[in-house]
């Protein structure tokens, strides 16, 4: 595959994905469809988005903080941005492996440090989406929230619920795990030495997350801006619908943009394209928003979410020399670095879907 090869592919998807919905809304491609949108609150719709962005990269950089390994906020920030450029043309969770290889390069961060952060950031996303959905389906739309949002919700649940005893139960079994005398006695020494550093990797990844949970003051500020990464995407739905002339409670913009956000938790194309725009529009349109003005206001978080960001991403990744950590060049990054992936729950849907 070329070295730009991939920013066609996802141009294919975006047109494929844009054609599709202006079919299925039924949109009007015209001047008079343009003129609709209200570019004032437009404008609100880009400015929730790359604040959303860099308060990412300020958790990130608290989160690496408090697990030891301050980094610069600029460089957080930067880094960041350029995992989720990554992984918005490459399918899955590029961007965590381009943030792990970075970390390594510039700050000699240990590989287990740098997924236990992008892994604390996973939990408290999903911490702080459940939370925000609950509380809006509680709040007003107890009748309306369709039964595969809720089915939705339930399995995120379970699985964070899982993580959390995991976290608990799975240092207790350390002594029991490095000593499992089966093992120890039947497997050659080159085989029990990888074993043992497999879980030294495990539990350094473990201890980095629990870190957090033994420093009170550190878990609340984090907790806090995970509260405040997500509203602003719930911001960005409103104010897409907002755009034009159309406004629907608070309570419903927010459910709507949390289990957009759970449905794109496990990306299976690049951006998740296709996924998180389903889910949006299904949702508005059990909230009573037209066909079309649904279809829009997704096209509008979209345009600001991904394509805008597909440019503004690409520009800070190589501002900051942080190129080499994407599949374009025909070196890798690090060769001698394995491949980690930090999957869990969500990170942006789009970036933001």
């Amino acid at each position: 595959m070329t070295n730009y090869s991939r920013l066609w592919l996802i141009l294919i998807f975006s047109v494929i994905t844009i054609f599709g919905l202006i079919r299925l809304g039924e949109i009007d491609v015209s001047l008079d469809t343009l003129r609709r949108i209200n570019l004032g609150w437009f404008s609100l719709v880009v400015v929730w988005f790359y604040l959303s962005v860099v308060a990412r990269g300020l958790r990130w950089y608290h989160i690496l903080k408090t697990i030891g390994w301050p980094v610069g906020k600029l460089y957080a920030t930067a880094l960041l941005t350029t995992g989720l450029f990554t992984s918005s043309i490459l399918p899955g969770r590029a961007g965590d492996i381009a943030r792990v290889a970075m970390l390594k390069r510039d700050h000699q961060v240990p590989i287990s440090k740098s997924v236990a952060s992008i892994a604390a950031e996973r939990a408290f996303d999903v911490f702080a989406i459940l939370g925000m959905a609950v509380l809006a389906g509680a709040w007003a739309l107890a009748d309306r929230i369709p039964v595969e949002a809720l089915q939705l919700m339930g399995v995120v649940t379970f699985f964070f619920i899982a993580g959390l005893v995991g976290l608990l139960v799975v240092p207790r079994l350390e002594h029991w795990l490095r000593t499992l005398s089966p093992l120890n006695r039947w497997a050659p020494p080159p085989l029990w030495n990888l074993y043992q550093k497999l879980l030294d990797f495990g539990f350094s990844m473990v201890n980095g997350v629990r870190v957090i949970g033994a420093n009170p003051v550190a878990l609340i500020a984090i907790v806090g801006e995970s509260f405040i990464i997500w509203i602003f995407d719930a911001l960005m739905v409103y104010y897409a619908l907002a755009s034009l002339d159309v406004f629907i409670a608070p309570s419903a913009a927010l459910f709507t943009a949390m289990v957009s956000d759970l449905a794109t938790a496990v990306p299976f194309t690049p951006g998740a394209l296709g996924q998180f725009e389903a889910t949006m529009v299904g949702l508005l349109l059990v909230f009573g928003v037209t066909s079309t003005d649904s279809t829009l206001a997704t096209l509008i978080v979209r345009l600001v979410g991904l394509w805008t960001f597909l440019l503004v991403g690409g520009i800070v990744t190589y501002a900051f020399g942080f190129s080499r950590a994407l599949a374009f060049e025909t070196k890798a990054v690090e060769p001698n670095l394995p491949v980690v992936s930090a999957s869990s729950s969500t990170e942006s849907q789009n970036v933001v879907g």
